[in-house]
């Protein structure tokens, strides 16, 4: 019903919030106070004690949520609603994780199951060598391989699977919700054969939760999202 709705609105975007009911309130998110949304117009909607922010780009704080003045506050942390990309309560674990991702051993399986629709995060740092020179996560622009691990995306970008299904350009931060179930894989993206050998890994921080489907979960889709 949210989905049917935003697509409706794709000319407007407009703040979403679920209630633990099923009720959709929209417009403008107003204040998150005592437990309380109030949006423009009058609507309000009661949120459980503990949420979960989830920043654009890829940080994440629980706690006690509170918003006013265009900010949404969890504990010491504030930030402006339109750098958020989602506030769930009452489902507020998560899995957090870092791997070292090898540019000459193809895919690697961090073990991590995901469900299609959770909501995945992915930062990365470090410096690799591909025949095509040196590249940061985010890959260089001016190159890519019909004969690379992914050939849509560039020379030494970070790529990310879930199960079978195809691969995503993740470059060095990518936030959404996970495309397929069943393991997550990272890779760089390198050619798959050779004369050069790649060399060099990428730190990659992964933090993974649900985007608030369980039953009695609250969510806030700012504007845009």
């Amino acid at each position: 019903m949210v989905f049917l709705f935003l697509s409706a609105c794709a000319n407007k975007p407009v703040d979403v919030f679920v209630a633990a009911d099923g009720t959709v309130l929209t417009g403008e998110l107003q204040t998150i106070q005592s437990g309380t949304a109030i949006f423009a117009g009058g609507g309000s909607a009661e949120v459980p004690e503990s949420g979960r922010i989830w920043c654009l780009d890829g940080r994440t704080f629980a706690g006690e949520v509170t918003a006013s003045g265009g900010m949404i506050r969890s504990g010491s942390s504030s930030i402006p609603v339109d750098s958020v990309y989602l506030v769930v309560w009452g489902s507020t674990e998560i899995y957090q994780g870092m791997f070292a991702v090898d540019a000459a051993l193809g895919w690697l399986d961090t073990g991590i199951e995901l469900d299609k629709g959770e909501i995945l995060s992915l930062g990365s740092t470090g410096t690799v060598v591909t025949e095509t020179g040196t590249a940061s996560p985010g890959g260089q622009e001016k190159f890519s391989s019909s004969t690379a691990l992914v050939p849509g995306a560039t020379s030494g970008q970070l790529v990310f699977k879930v199960g079978e299904g195809q691969p995503v350009a993740a470059g060095s931060s990518w936030i959404g919700e996970s495309p397929d179930s069943g393991y997550l894989m990272l890779a760089v993206n390198v050619p798959q054969e050779g004369s050069f050998e790649p060399r060099g890994v990428y730190s990659v921080t992964v933090k993974a939760g649900t985007t608030g489907t369980l039953p009695g979960t609250v969510v806030f889709h700012p504007a845009g999202r």
